[in-house]
């Protein structure tokens, strides 16, 4: 929300934005209305645990979990994206026309990811819930979950149809953030073998910039990973089902917050809001 925030005081006098503080919007706010459905399912399930047995609140709230979900991860692709052609730096057509159009483009690659976030969020609202049938208890059900009131769970779809829609912007996240990280680092050497010292500051950006994607790159591991167990129904400490949420939500938080203070324009609208407060 602060990060809205302040892209909104700098969009405000101009009514125009850069193209990353496009993206960064769009991924703080799908990030935001994350955070707040996970508070207000897990509220629901403190203060009102039998709700979670019926069938349409259930489906809903998975399904619109997992769209967040999903918009998160692609708009996290997308700027992931959008950093690797900006700043490295290839002599070949097809690299220079990606810089030239880029920025152009970015807009149709936001619609385009919330597309396809709802895309892959449909099949959770018709294949994972279903109500005990007789011809569900006669045929396998070694992969469901069952509750009380004939609520069933398919784990198995679940974790499938999961796969199936976040595995494409992780994969595309991971690979743009390696090959954004080779490129600053080698470009990191080059420019530490060189002997002229109006580099100095250059180098130290170049430092900043690859400890920034590496930590994208670890929490974004980390928000991949804790899902897929986490909907795996392999967990066997009850109390698991309890803290996976909150280091998923905290990992979020984190690399959000770290947004701010290495942004230098976010930081002091930030800290401008912080002092009329």
């Amino acid at each position: 929300m602060t990060i809205l925030a302040a892209i909104f005081l700098k969009w405000k006098p101009l009514r125009s934005l850069q193209t990353c503080y496009k993206i960064l919007s769009c991924l703080s706010l799908s990030r935001c209305l994350y955070l707040l459905s996970c508070i207000f399912f897990y509220a629901i399930l403190v203060f009102h645990p039998w709700v979670r047995l019926d069938m349409a609140f259930a489906t809903a709230m998975l399904a619109g979990i997992m769209f967040l979900y999903c918009s998160n991860l692609w708009f996290a692709a997308v700027l992931c994206v959008f950093y690797c052609v900006k700043i490295t730096s290839y002599n070949n057509k097809f690299w220079i026309f990606l810089k030239m159009k880029i920025c152009r483009r970015v807009s149709w690659f936001l619609l385009a990811s919330l597309l396809i976030s709802v895309s892959s969020t449909l099949p959770f609202s018709f294949y994972v819930y279903a109500l005990e049938s007789h011809n569900l208890f006669n045929s396998t059900m070694e992969n469901a979950a069952i509750h009380n009131k004939g609520l069933i769970i398919n784990i198995q779809k679940q974790l499938l149809m999961f796969l199936v829609g976040s595995c494409p912007p992780f994969l595309i996240c991971c690979i743009t953030i390696c090959w954004l990280l080779h490129s600053l680092w080698m470009h990191t050497r080059h420019m530490r073998s060189s002997v002229s010292g109006f580099r100095a500051p250059n180098l130290q950006s170049h430092f900043s910039a690859v400890k920034s994607m590496s930590l994208f790159l670890v929490l974004q591991i980390i928000n991949f990973i804790l899902p897929n167990v986490q909907l795996s129904g392999k967990l066997y400490y009850k109390i698991l089902e309890w803290v996976l949420p909150i280091i998923i939500c905290s990992s979020i938080f984190v690399h959000s917050l770290y947004i701010i203070f290495s942004n230098s324009d976010l930081k002091k609208t930030c800290l401008s809001m912080l002092h009329t407060i």
